[in-house]
């Protein structure tokens, strides 16, 4: 907390602070917004009837404008009047673009509150979260479509095995042979098997600094690649195809799937590599603290709500990269703690935003120390609001994990594999499914009407 009060007071620049994410929490850098540029409609002027058609003229006079010259055939008005009246249109013209590029996510935003979070569907909220960011996304029916030809693909591995199709544990076997074997798919359509090599960790970018599309489960669908936020989301959206349970789980800058076979036994899935890990190995090895155990933030399955406002909060993480904090950005970081006070994503945008609007409010009274902001009231008030955000980070035991440190804990995922204790959870599920095959079904698994 010091750390970030002393910020705050020596930094000289005001602006937003970073975008929030798993892999970065700097709630007291500082983030430019971009200057935007002016558009071709300004404010109204007068025009000669001999000049309509000048392309040049209505270019000419904004120039003149900008630059407080007296423009022709209008009355001359003082310089900084102009410049004013100028430093107004393009506040307005901002606040239109920025506007224009909000519209998507607020319609979004109110297709995620007509679902239900106990009842929801998880292809259609993550289709919402990352169809608002990309203007190009197809219809989500195609989206919908392409989860459900990786379905299909499922449903014959377990035919072509002898496994029950009702089976939940067979059915996430299946699910878990996309990521780390070839698997063959038979189109009736085209009558030709097609070879499905597994998916493929992504390492280029794999925080989405450069390109927040990378971190989606349409660009997935695209390139087969992905990194532990796109395969984790792609995993549930097949499952709920297959009408299958599956959970995510979530450890700091990272998720990965949880299921349950018929006794109970907990299986961790580590979509990044296809490999099943012990919960042992994830609470030692991911910077999970006692208290983030204890309150249920990490290594734990998220609930329906929890993994709706998960869902809402890949929303307002595309909102914040594509458009910054304001009062759209505090809108749906309320209404995804309203669903879930714990949710990390929107409790480090609060805390950042209230950062935002306390280094304003200290700017506009003079950059007092301090030590006296306590004889500024409002000021005061704007200081509580934000120590009272970051206290409410720090009460869920969230810890950062430096890049770096992520990068070389991915590696040691492979390292993992060949340890016995992770040896022998891939061998119970083996032997959980040797047992599925001696069963024959009894259950057809007929599609919906």
């Amino acid at each position: 907390m010091v750390y970030v009060t002393i910020t705050i007071f020596t930094s000289s620049v005001i602006g937003q602070p970073a975008t929030p994410k798993f892999e970065s929490f700097q709630p007291t850098s500082t983030a430019h917004t971009p200057v935007l540029q002016p558009t071709q409609q300004f404010f109204p002027v007068q025009r000669n009837s001999l000049t309509l058609n000048d392309p040049y003229r209505e270019q000419n006079l904004r120039l003149m404008q900008q630059g407080g010259m007296d423009i022709p055939g209008q009355p001359s008005i003082n310089r900084q009047q102009q410049i004013a009246a100028v430093r107004e249109v393009l506040r307005e013209e901002a606040h239109e673009r920025r506007d224009g590029a909000s519209r998507p996510f607020q319609n979004s935003l109110r297709q995620f509150m007509q679902l239900n979070p106990d009842n929801f569907s998880i292809t259609k909220a993550v289709y919402l979260a990352e169809s608002a960011y990309d203007p190009n996304m197809p219809p989500y029916e195609q989206f919908e479509g392409a989860i459900k030809e990786w379905a299909a693909l499922v449903k014959q591995t377990l035919k072509r095995e002898g496994l029950n199709p009702a089976n939940n544990t067979a059915i996430n076997y299946a699910i878990q042979k996309l990521y780390r074997h070839t698997n063959t798919y038979y189109n009736s359509q085209t009558k030709k098997t097609y070879t499905i090599p597994p998916l493929r960790y992504d390492f280029e970018d794999m925080m989405g600094d450069k390109d927040w599309k990378k971190m989606f489960v349409s660009k997935l669908l695209q390139t087969k690649t992905g990194q532990c936020r796109s395969f984790p989301l792609f995993y549930l959206c097949v499952a709920e195809q297959l009408n299958t349970k599956a959970y995510l789980s979530l450890s700091p800058n990272h998720s990965f799937i949880q299921h349950f076979d018929s006794t109970g036994h907990r299986y961790n899935f580590e979509c990044t590599n296809g490999n099943l890990v012990s919960q042992t190995w994830l609470a030692q090895s991911t910077f999970v603290n006692a208290t983030a155990l204890k309150n249920g933030t990490y290594l734990d399955t998220l609930s329906s709500k929890q993994l709706f406002a998960y869902c809402l909060s890949d929303l307002l993480l595309g909102y914040l990269m594509k458009i910054g904090y304001n009062n759209v950005s505090d809108q749906i970081t309320k209404q995804i703690l309203n669903i879930d006070s714990t949710n990390i994503t929107a409790l480090m945008t609060q805390a950042n935003y209230n950062t935002y609007i306390f280094r304003d409010r200290l700017q506009e009274a003079g950059n007092p120390p301090p030590d006296a902001i306590s004889n500024y009231p409002l000021l005061n008030a704007f200081y509580n609001n934000m120590q009272n955000a970051y206290k409410k980070v720090e009460q869920t035991g969230f810890q950062e994990m430096p890049p770096e440190t992520y990068r070389k804990w991915l590696q040691s995922l492979e390292l993992e594999k060949r340890k016995q204790q992770n040896k022998l959870e891939q061998e119970r599920l083996e032997n959980e499914i040797k047992k599925l095959k001696k069963i024959r079904p009894t259950f057809i698994n007929r599609p919906k009407q």
